[in-house]
C-alpha cells in the first residue's frame, strides 16, 4: 500500500508539472493573439501581416528607409527583446541634419516608424514583441507579465491653444513645422501631400483649407481624446512641436481636383 500511495504521489506530481507547464505555455499564447491584434491594427498596413516587405499597403508609398523585414531571422534574432521594445516606446528625435536632435550611433531614429509609448500600455508594448518574435520563428525570452502596467497611458484634455503670432513669425513657424513634419514625427508616412506619401490616413494637401487650426493642434497632441479608436499614435508631440505642425498644416492649400464628368447615359 504504501508503495502505491508513493507511486500515486509521483504520478500527480507528475500531472500537475505538465499542466503547469501548459499553464504557462497558454498564458504566454495569450500576449502573442493579443500582440497579433494590436500588430494587425497598427503596424500591418506598413510591415505587412507578416512582416516581409512589400506586403502591407502602404509600403511602397512609403519614403526610405522601407519598414523593416521583420520575418528575417537572421537579422531579427540578433536585436534583444528589449532594443525592439525601445524601438516601438522611444521619443521621437528631429533627423533633420545639422539641426535636428543629437542621435547616438546605435540609437533608433527613423521617423517613419512611430512610437507608441504614449498610445499603448506596457503590457501591450510587451505583446506586441511577443508576436513580432513569432514573425520570424523566435520566442519572447520570460517576462513577469504581472510586473508591466495593464493600463493605457491617460492625458488631460488638450485646452484650445492660445496664439498671437505676426506674420513673420507665423512664416518662421510654418517652416520649422514642416521640418517637424518630415524629420521628427514623420507624418509623411501615413498622410499624403500632392504626389507624395502614405494613404493610412487622409490626404494634407488640402488641410489649410478643410481644418480649423485649433482643432489640428489638439488633434496633433492627444488625437485619441478627439477619436478614441483612431489608428494615429499619440506621438509625444510638445506643444510647441504641436503649434509649429499646425501652422504648416495651414499653408496647405492646394486647388480642389477637377469635378468627375457626370455619367454618360
Amino acid at each position: 500500500m504504501k508503495g502505491q500511495h508513493i507511486a500515486g504521489m509521483v504520478a500527480v506530481t507528475a500531472v500537475a508539472a505538465v499542466v503547469g507547464m501548459a499553464g504557462c505555455g497558454l498564458f504566454q499564447d495569450e500576449h502573442v493573439t493579443r500582440g497579433a491584434d494590436l500588430y494587425a491594427y497598427y503596424c500591418s498596413h506598413c510591415h505587412g501581416e507578416k512582416g516581409k516587405p512589400g506586403q502591407g499597403f502602404n509600403w511602397k508609398l512609403m519614403p526610405d528607409p522601407k519598414p523593416k523585414d521583420l520575418s528575417n531571422k537572421d537579422e531579427m534574432s540578433t536585436l534583444k527583446d528589449e532594443e525592439i521594445f525601445a524601438t516601438i516606446s522611444r521619443d521621437m528625435k528631429d533627423t533633420t541634419p545639422d539641426v535636428g536632435d543629437k542621435i547616438g550611433d546605435d540609437e533608433f531614429a527613423v521617423p517613419t516608424m512611430p512610437t507608441f509609448k504614449y498610445t499603448l500600455s506596457e503590457e501591450e508594448l510587451w505583446s506586441l514583441v511577443a508576436f513580432v518574435r513569432t514573425l520570424h520563428g523566435t520566442k519572447l525570452e520570460k517576462k513577469d507579465w504581472a510586473g508591466f502596467k495593464k493600463e493605457r497611458p491617460q492625458f488631460a484634455s488638450v485646452p484650445k491653444p492660445m496664439v498671437t503670432v505676426t506674420a513673420a513669425e507665423e512664416t518662421k513657424l510654418a517652416a520649422r513645422g514642416k521640418q517637424l513634419y518630415l524629420n521628427k514625427y514623420g507624418c509623411n508616412a501615413c498622410h499624403k501631400t500632392g504626389d507624395s506619401g502614405g494613404e493610412v490616413g487622409p490626404s494634407l494637401d488640402r488641410a489649410g483649407f478643410r481644418l480649423n487650426s485649433p482643432w489640428v493642434y489638439r488633434w496633433i497632441k492627444y488625437p485619441q481624446i478627439m477619436k478614441p479608436h483612431t489608428k494615429m499614435p499619440n506621438l509625444g508631440v510638445s506643444d510647441d512641436d504641436a503649434k509649429a505642425i499646425m501652422f504648416y498644416l495651414k499653408t496647405l492649400n492646394a486647388p480642389p481636383p477637377d469635378k468627375p464628368l457626370p455619367a454618360s447615359s
